[in-house]
């Protein structure tokens, strides 16, 4: 998952022969059509802390309907042939979102992180519901996790993943690249992996 504030990229990998292969790339919204998207850093901030939080509580419901919804459509769609095992997404921007609107505005560091947050909270307990394992990588990190996944060097597997455009239409972005380099480091403990180039 490449997650942002409204919407994702979801990059879904699987082995087939021990080579990782995409099987399917998607956009999804992650919060309704006039629904604020960053309630945080725009919105809350002409209201009243009851009001705030009153929004805020729409808001979140809001992005928890989306993204299950996203989800379960996923599931779907790649059934029967495959199943959704885990979540490969970068690491939290906070290590906690502050339990009311006003702690956050309190704090400009925590503002600009806050509505991500929202986001990322809400794939994170989609996909626990599912019980599905959250693989957790640092932003930059996507090309070694997924070259320690495939005991290769990160030189060859960005060579594979970028040389996937020729086969795959696009879109074929550094974002979907990234994604797609983080679930490979997520199917290291599904199969053994090779990319049919570097062995």
């Amino acid at each position: 998952v490449a997650d942002h504030n409204g919407w994702a990229v979801l990059v879904s990998a699987a082995a087939v022969n021990g080579e990782p292969v995409v099987v399917d790339r998607r956009r999804v919204p992650l919060v309704e059509t006039g629904v604020p998207s960053q309630p945080y850093h725009h919105e809350t901030l002409a209201l009243s802390d009851a009001d705030a939080e009153q929004l805020l509580r729409r808001v979140k419901r809001s992005i928890a309907a989306c993204t299950a919804l996203a989800f379960d459509q996923l599931s779907a769609d790649l059934a029967p042939r495959y199943r959704v095992s885990s979540v490969a997404i970068r690491r939290p921007p906070l290590a906690l979102l502050p339990s009311t609107v006003g702690e956050v505005h309190r704090s400009y560091h925590t503002l600009c992180r806050a509505d991500g947050m929202l986001y990322h909270s809400a794939i994170c307990t989609a996909a626990r519901q599912r019980d599905w394992k959250l693989v957790l990588h640092r932003r930059g990190e996507e090309l070694e996790k997924a070259a320690e996944a495939l005991q290769a060097s990160t030189h060859d597997v960005e060579r594979f993943i970028n040389d996937l455009r020729q086969t795959l239409e696009p879109p074929w972005t550094a974002e979907h690249r990234n994604a797609f380099a983080a679930a490979i480091g997520g199917l290291r403990t599904q199969s053994r992996l090779t990319t049919g180039k570097t062995r």
